[in-house]
């Protein structure tokens, strides 16, 4: 599998930024942090715009092209990277139409992508003739990237490019920026502090604090293991399914996950979408068989694959539903009385309302 190979130590006004990591080249990379973790400086090293910082070392690696490598004295410039920036403030050509603008990457590096199959997708055919003046900022950033994909980039960057929106925008902005790595395949990486965003882009991320990247891994596995991503006491993890029907009166989905149905609580989802779940382990609860006549709506068949000591009582329990895994934290008791060991077949159980979109 290709890898985009990013390193880079520098300084500028008493902050040090000291990151050297591997990510995969496709889908979406979320680059997560605390502000002033170093994410945007990163971003401006591999987009080519850092000539303040001090420099100490650098390596950028993208389709086996070399962008930068202090040790051989390489640094392509900005405008010959095949490497597009969104910005947080869009930044348009405000003396320009939409047309004109989308056009001006388009022309400086021809496109692989169909021009007209692009402005239908992102909805904005009927925006061609204005100015960014008259658009609205979920509009302006629709405009914006549909201009850094014309410029026929091998790798998108974006700079919390909702952060400046209002919660209606940037909702409709989200299937969007979905849509880039799913259906135009173009890889990725997205900086934000926003957990909702990361939780639903996010197919791997990289965890930054004070310059230094703390941890990385796939969206699924971190969760588990890194309750600052997800805000939570402990554990959390990801469930992954479509949607198979809705219950509209009740505000319920029912979701097929690993060949089984769950059900959820939610609105403005659509049948067939896909979901993540994020559910926290303090959740969940295990029995040896389904209860009869009970409140909690989700009780599925799962296998125990492992079992720490947190050494506060508690064992953390992860087990396998099909190929995802669901993660329980439950008392030294709790786990003496079940018999649980590696390999037992037992039920998870936890709550429609327990999920969070």
């Amino acid at each position: 599998m290709k890898e985009i190979k990013i390193a880079y130590k520098t300084s500028l006004n008493n902050f040090h930024l000291d990151v050297e990591f591997e990510i995969p080249n496709h889908g979406i990379t979320v680059l997560f942090g605390p502000s002033g973790s170093g994410k945007s400086s990163v971003l401006n090293h591999i987009a080519g715009i850092d000539d303040q910082s001090d420099n100490k070392y650098s390596k950028l690696v993208l389709n086996n092209t070399v962008y930068d490598d202090s040790t051989k004295k390489i640094k392509l410039n900005p405008w010959q990277r095949k490497i597009a920036y969104v910005f947080q403030d869009n930044r348009l050509f405000s003396n320009m139409t939409v047309q004109k603008n989308i056009h001006f990457g388009h022309k400086r590096r021809k496109s692989t992508l169909d021009v007209n199959e692009v402005i239908e997708k992102f909805r904005i055919k009927d925006l061609l003739q204005h100015y960014p003046e008259q658009l609205s900022g979920g509009q302006k950033q629709r405009v914006s990237m549909v201009r850094a994909l014309l410029s026929n980039p091998e790798l998108l960057i974006m700079d919390e490019p909702l952060a400046a929106l209002d919660y209606q925008s940037r909702e409709e902005l989200l299937p969007y920026i979905e849509c880039i790595h799913k259906e135009l395949t173009i890889p990725v990486i997205y900086v934000s502090h926003d957990i909702k965003e990361v939780l639903r882009l996010a197919d791997y991320i990289v965890v930054m604090s004070q310059g230094k990247v703390i941890d990385k891994g796939e969206l699924a596995s971190l969760c588990i293991s890194q309750p600052l991503l997800t805000q939570a006491e402990g554990a959390s993890f990801i469930l992954q399914g479509k949607v198979e029907k809705i219950f509209s009166d009740e505000k319920l989905m029912q979701i097929s996950c690993e060949n089984q149905s769950l059900f959820i609580t939610g609105e403005d989802i659509k049948s067939g979408d896909d979901l993540r779940i994020l559910i926290h382990a303090k959740d969940v609860s295990l029995c040896l068989t389904p209860p009869e006549d009970s409140s909690i709506l989700n009780c599925i068949p799962v296998i125990v694959d492992s079992i720490k000591d947190k050494t506060n009582g508690k064992y953390e329990v992860t087990a396998k539903l099909g190929e995802q895994l669901i993660v329980a934290m439950i008392s030294y008791r709790s786990a003496k009385a079940l018999g649980l060991e590696e390999g037992k077949s037992v039920f998870a159980q936890f709550k429609a309302t327990a999920m969070i979109k």
